[in-house]
This record gives structure tokens, sequence and C-alpha cells, in this order.
């Protein structure tokens, strides 16, 4: 079995923080994860995206993960109560993306999600960014399905706009075809990267939690969001309010 985080003797949620805080100095312990995206929404699964961390938080490779999700508001004195993922993905060596589909969720549900790391000595870091994403509802209509394929390329404006941590972004695509969706901040400069790989004819959700390339929270402020795919581009705004 692995080694868990484990606050269940703590007395505080406020000696628990001080706690993370003075183990994250310490030589060997991992940097947080950081999530910068959840992608591939489906009635009943949630896929994140991460970059692996490392051993220490700038070289080597992390020992394992602990991702754990639950449809009310994670913190610290919760975390071991929580759903645990099954089966969590091995770590890559620092600064490759990582990915890890969440399944078994309820329709049309709010979930949060968190990541922690391990270094080889078995400590651990404390609680990454927690993002929280919504499952696609079950379709009523017996002559919809969420699988239609559908006949046009779109893209829809983000909700909630203006958004504050996150907002889904809806696309679809009627062929298969190699899809980008970035982000870029008012100055045209390109601030994060949300999909960029070939994608099967359907509909599609993402979600941005204003985390840009290199892990770190945007700040507030206007932001396009720009889709290529096959010949179709487009192109919208978005607010981050904090």
């Amino acid at each position: 079995m692995k080694c868990r985080v484990c606050y269940k003797n703590l007395k505080s949620s406020n000696l628990v923080f001080v706690l993370l805080i003075a183990s994250s100095l310490l030589i060997g312990v991992p940097i947080l994860p950081v999530i910068s995206s959840a992608a591939d929404i489906t009635q009943t699964s949630i896929t994140i995206r991460w970059t692996a961390p490392g051993d220490n938080g700038t070289e080597g490779t992390a020992s394992q993960y602990d991702i754990r999700f639950s449809t009310s508001p994670i913190n610290i004195g919760n975390w071991n109560g929580l759903s645990q993922a099954a089966d969590e993905p091995d770590p890559q060596p620092y600064g490759n993306p990582e990915s890890y589909t969440i399944i078994d969720l309820i329709p049309d549900t709010w979930y949060y999600i968190a990541i922690v790391s391990a270094d080889d000595a078995d400590n651990w870091s404390g609680l990454s960014n927690i993002i929280a994403v919504k499952t696609l509802s079950l379709v009523l209509d017996v002559n919809e399905t969420i699988n239609n394929i559908p006949t046009e390329y779109y893209l829809s404006q983000n909700y909630p706009n203006p958004f504050n941590p996150s907002t889904r972004i809806e696309f679809s695509i009627p062929v298969t075809a190699h899809v980008t969706i970035s982000i870029y901040n008012i100055l045209g400069q390109q601030t994060a990267t949300l999909v960029d790989e070939i994608k099967a004819a359907g509909n599609y959700a993402i979600v941005w939690n204003g985390i840009d390339a290199s892990g770190l929270p945007v700040s507030s402020g206007i932001y396009m969001y720009r889709i290529n795919a096959g010949d179709f581009i487009a192109t919208k705004k978005m607010a981050l309010v904090q």
C-alpha cells in the first residue's frame, strides 16, 4: 500500500498548514504539482493535466502521486476522507507533461480535484492548486446522444465569463483533425496551450483555471483563446477577474 499524506493526528488546520509550509522547504521535498487544465470532460469522467514536478521541484523524478477528488471543496483538513483515484500514473521526469482520467463520476456534478506528490524518501508535498470541474449532463431527449457527430466546426463562448478561478470552453469538430487551443494575453503573447493533439470528430469541453505554460497563475485581465482545427480558425475573448 502506498504511503499517503496523513493529517488526522494534528489538532488544528492552522498547525497543518504551518507544517506543510515547513516541510516544503526541506531538501528533497517535491514542489507542489500544478494542475494546468481539465479536458475531455464527459458525463462520467474528467481528464486532468499537469507538469511533472520532479524529485525536488527542479530535477529528478518524483516517486508517486496521490490524486484525490470530492463533490465538496477540498482543504488540508479533509484530505484523508476524500475519494482517491485508482492506479495513479507513475511520475515522469521533471518538466514532462502528465495526465490522468478520473472515471465513474456522476453526471452533471461539480468535482474538486487536487494532487500531492512524494520524493524517493516518502516526503510528501503539500496540496496542488485545487480545480473545480463539472461533468456533462445526461441527454434527456431520446433522439439525441452526447456522441452525435457534429456537422460543423464550433467554438463556444467560455462560461462563466468573467471567471474566477476557472472557466469552461466547448468545441466541436466534424472530422478527425489536429486541434490546438491556445490562450493569449491582450498583447498577443501566448500564455498557455490547452489542447495540442489529434481529435476524432465529436464534441469536447476543456476547463482552464488561469494557469500559464510555466504553471503560474496569470493576472486579472482580458485574454483571447483561439482554436485551430483543420482549416477552421476561431478566436473569442474572455476576462479573468480576481
